[in-house]
C-alpha cells in the first residue's frame, strides 16, 4: 500500500468515526501533537493516547462533523494535508464552527507514526476547544474538493516542487530580487496570531517590510533557517522549516518551527502562509517585553 493509499484510508475511516479501523493506522509508538490551550491541547502518546483524543473529540462534538481534505502533498514517507472541519459544540449546537488546519503525518513501516494538528486560524481552534468561549468565525477559505481520492498531475507537483526550493535557493543568497521573480504580482504573505509580527502583507513590497520587521526589530546576531521536510501537490507545497535565533533583547539562541503554505498559479507564487506549528509558543517569541 502506498503512502497516499494509507492516508486516504485513514481520512475514510476518520470521517466515518471507525475507532477501530482509525487505530489500525497508527503505530504503537504513535504520537499526537496538538498545540493551543484548549481543552484538546496536549501530546496523546501511542494508540491509547491517540484514542482519547478521539473520544475527547466526539463527547465535546455536538453532534455535527464534516470533514474535508482539499489537498494532500506525499513526499517519501512524509505527509502533509490540509483540512476544513465543519463542527458544533455540545454547549450550543446551533452554531457551526469551521476550524482549518495543515496535517503534518511521519510514516514508519507503513504507518503513521507521528501527527501534528496545525491550526491556520489559532485563535478560532483555541476558542472552539474553550467551554463557554464565544463563538468566531474562521475566515473563509476556498472551496474544497475530496483531494484524498484524486491523482494530481505529476508534472505539476515536480515544478512546484523545484519552484519553491529556488525561493529557499534564493533566500539562502540573500536576492530579494530573484525571489521577487517567482512571485505573482499580487503575492500576499500572511502571519495568524498576535505577535509583532502578526497581520497580511501584500505584494513584494510586502513581504520585504516583513522581512525587515524581523531583521531590524527582532532578530539579534544570531540567525539561521533550515528546512525538516518538504511536499508539493498540484497547487500547493508545505514547507516545515525551523529557525534558531536569539533576539535583540535576549542572547539565548531559541528554535521555532512554522509550516511555510505556499499556494502556486501558473508557475508564479501567489500567497505564502506562515503558520506556526505552536502558535501561542511562536507568538510568546516575536513579542518583545513592554520593559522594552
Amino acid at each position: 500500500m502506498t503512502n497516499k493509499n494509507l492516508i486516504s484510508n485513514f481520512y475514510v475511516a476518520f470521517a466515518q468515526g471507525n475507532l477501530d479501523e482509525i487505530l489500525a493506522y497508527v503505530t504503537e509508538d504513535f504520537i499526537m501533537h496538538v498545540p493551543g490551550k484548549g481543552l484538546n491541547a496536549g501530546e496523546y502518546w501511542g494508540k491509547g493516547g491517540f484514542k482519547k483524543f478521539l473520544v475527547n473529540i466526539s463527547s465535546y462534538s455536538g453532534g455535527e462533523f464534516l470533514l474535508s481534505v482539499p489537498v494532500v502533498a506525499v513526499n517519501g514517507d512524509v505527509i502533509y494535508t490540509r483540512e476544513e472541519i465543519i463542527m458544533n459544540r455540545k454547549d450550543n449546537p446551533a452554531q457551526k464552527w469551521t476550524l482549518r488546519f495543515i496535517m503534518h503525518y511521519k510514516i514508519k513501516d507503513s504507518l503513521i507514526s507521528e501527527a501534528w494538528t496545525i491550526p491556520m486560524d489559532p485563535e478560532v481552534y483555541d476558542a472552539y476547544w474553550t467551554p463557554g468561549s464565544a463563538f468566531q468565525v474562521a475566515e473563509k477559505g476556498e472551496s474544497t474538493i475530496d483531494a484524498i481520492h484524486t491523482q494530481p498531475a505529476e508534472e505539476k507537483i515536480i515544478e512546484n516542487y523545484n519552484i519553491v526550493n529556488q525561493f529557499y535557493h534564493f533566500f539562502w543568497k540573500n536576492d530579494l530580487a530573484a525571489m521577487s521573480k517567482l512571485a505573482a504580482s499580487d503575492f500576499l504573505f500572511t502571519v495568524p496570531g498576535k505577535s509583532f509580527l502578526a497581520g497580511k502583507y501584500r505584494n513584494w513590497s510586502g513581504y520585504e517590510n516583513f522581512r525587515n520587521r524581523l531583521i531590524s526589530d527582532v532578530a539579534g546576531d544570531k540567525y539561521k533557517l533550515e528546512l525538516d521536510s518538504i511536499a508539493a501537490s498540484e497547487n500547493e507545497v508545505f514547507v516545515k522549516e525551523y529557525i534558531r535565533m536569539n533576539r535583540n533583547w535576549d542572547a539565548k539562541v531559541h528554535t521555532s518551527y512554522v509550516i511555510l503554505h505556499f499556494i502556486i498559479h501558473e508557475g508564479k507564487i501567489t500567497q505564502v502562509n506562515d503558520v506556526p506549528v505552536d502558535s501561542m509558543t511562536y507568538d510568546d517569541f516575536f513579542t518583545k517585553p513592554n520593559s522594552y
